[in-house]
């Protein structure tokens, strides 16, 4: 009688204990909510205004993006950039304020037109209103180089001083020499990481940062393609009252720079 006495107690602690635990036991786990998105917020496209610097200088452009997925947007970027050759220097006259850039032959300017994909990153672990992206593109670009100075006697070298030459080269204004310019066929390629700022949608406000180049197969001659023969004493040597030269710089034909840039601009449905 002792015995099945225990037994039973033994048995309806257990079916007391079992119960406590099925009461007390550990919650279901909750799915996490998705992030606010461009996709599910209703905004499908969207335009900006760039304003960009690299080692070249400024430049300024428009994007047009389009909303592919939650997370993923393609977009076409067109933009006007200066290309300089990453040897050349400039020299500024601090009390007259000119500027001098040593054996420049030409100045450049890039219009590269780049089709990419962007994804947004970390849309679970960052705030909506700071959204991290990484973006790639490429596509075309066109450059138009036109002269830095007026090379009168076409020899491809810069006569600057009258005390050693038979002629004085002026270098061209900004504005100037457009019309004995050239147009030259390229690709361009970026890769960049940056932010989407404000939990606002309807407003385009971006900023990354990337590495962009150009390549044109042909090379853009920048500097000048001739230096002058000089004599025992370094004076320049006439032949024919004509400056003998020699050659200079090569074309080159891969431009690179770090870039950082800002996108102003709006989403629409």
């Amino acid at each position: 009688m002792k015995k099945l006495f225990l037994l039973s107690l033994a048995a309806i602690t257990l079916i007391c204990t079992t119960n406590l635990f099925a009461q007390f036991g550990e919650p279901e786990v909750r799915k996490k909510e998705v992030p606010k998105n461009l996709y599910d917020e209703g905004y499908k496209s969207g335009f900006g205004f760039i304003f960009g610097a690299n080692d070249f200088g400024f430049g300024v452009g428009g994007q047009y993006r389009k909303v592919i997925t939650r997370y993923t947007e393609a977009h076409v970027t067109f933009r006007i950039n200066g290309i300089k050759d990453p040897r050349e220097q400039t020299f500024i006259d601090y009390f007259f304020g000119t500027k001098t850039v040593p054996d420049k032959y030409q100045r450049v300017i890039s219009f590269p037109l780049s089709i990419g994909l962007k994804k947004r990153f970390f849309a679970q672990e960052v705030s909506d209103n700071f959204r991290f992206f990484g973006s790639v593109s490429g596509g075309p670009v066109m450059a138009f180089s036109y002269p830095y100075f007026n090379d009168q006697n076409n020899n491809g070298f810069r006569e600057n001083d009258p005390q050693l030459y038979q002629s004085f080269e002026r270098t061209n204004d900004i504005f100037t020499g457009w019309k004995d310019g050239d147009w030259h066929l390229g690709a361009t390629g970026s890769a960049e990481i940056g932010i989407d700022f404000n939990s606002n949608f309807s407003r385009l406000q971006s900023m990354t940062f990337g590495y962009n180049f150009y390549y044109f197969a042909n090379g853009l001659q920048i500097l000048e393609p001739s230096k002058p023969l000089t004599d025992q004493n370094n004076f320049p040597r006439y032949q024919g009252g004509q400056l003998q030269t020699t050659t200079s710089y090569e074309p080159k034909s891969y431009y690179g720079s770090a870039q950082i840039s800002f996108v102003f601009g709006w989403m629409w449905d």
